[in-house]
């Protein structure tokens, strides 16, 4: 197993950073060799977090070989056991379930935290209406103004990564790791993208609340003129 650290500077909106509380959110991406749960492996992780506002943190977990996979998980769990909340692209489809069955299979007795953000699930009932073209970690990334230096998708990794078994080339795994640490160094920047949604819902809520005032209110009115009338009816 190969492991590497990074620091990044990441500046987010000190508003938006405090409101989502984003230093205590554990930054989350794996890479596997397939997709299938039972017998493709967990062979790349990314784990993310602030050290401080500004100051962002990635561990990569590499699996020189598909064995190592146990010892990766047994590392993310050491790593995730402070945090009560993660965050991931499309992870409720992918990472948690596979990460889930992992460790159930290595019988390491861990669970991830409770709360999971996926940022996917949260953007994509709005994407074209925002005008993103595509609801994609690299489309939204471009919506957002950012510039990866990964040329790679998902099924080219899985070559890259058949190859670097191959012949352990070096370069092949500077690729294959910068095409995980990049889906895990943009997602705090993709927070501007939600709090944008949060606060149009929030505006449209509103708006509604106001609209049900104001007919409320009208009605009232309407109830207590014709109440008049009755009265001076009865008068008369």
């Amino acid at each position: 197993m190969f492991i590497k650290e990074y620091q990044s500077k990441i500046v987010i909106p000190s508003e938006i950073f405090i409101k989502y509380k984003m230093d205590t959110i554990a930054y989350l991406d794996i890479e596997a060799t397939g997709f299938d749960m039972e017998y493709d492996k967990i062979v790349l992780i990314s784990l993310g977090y602030y050290l401080k506002e500004g100051q962002f943190k990635i561990i990569q977990y590499f699996a020189e070989k598909p064995s190592d996979e146990e010892s990766l998980l047994k590392e993310l769990k050491k790593s995730m056991c402070k945090f009560k909340t993660w965050c991931s692209y499309n992870g409720t489809a992918f990472d948690e379930p596979f990460i889930i069955r992992k460790m159930h299979r290595f019988n390491l007795g861990f669970r991830l935290p409770r709360e999971h953000m996926d940022l996917f699930r949260i953007i994509r009932p709005f994407y074209k209406r925002m005008g993103i073209k595509s609801c994609s970690l690299k489309g939204v990334e471009q919506f957002t103004g950012i510039k990866r230096k990964d040329e790679i998708n998902g099924a080219m990794w899985v070559e890259l990564y058949n190859e670097y078994l191959a012949k352990h080339d070096e370069k092949s795994k500077e690729i294959l790791m910068l095409h995980n640490y990049e889906d895990v160094v943009n997602l705090p920047r993709i927070f501007n993208v939600v709090n944008t949604i949060e606060n149009d819902l929030d505006r449209k809520r509103k708006e509604k609340q106001a609209k049900k005032r104001m007919i409320l209110l009208k009605r009232s009115r309407n109830s207590n003129e014709s109440l008049k009338i009755a009265n001076n009816q009865q008068r008369l």
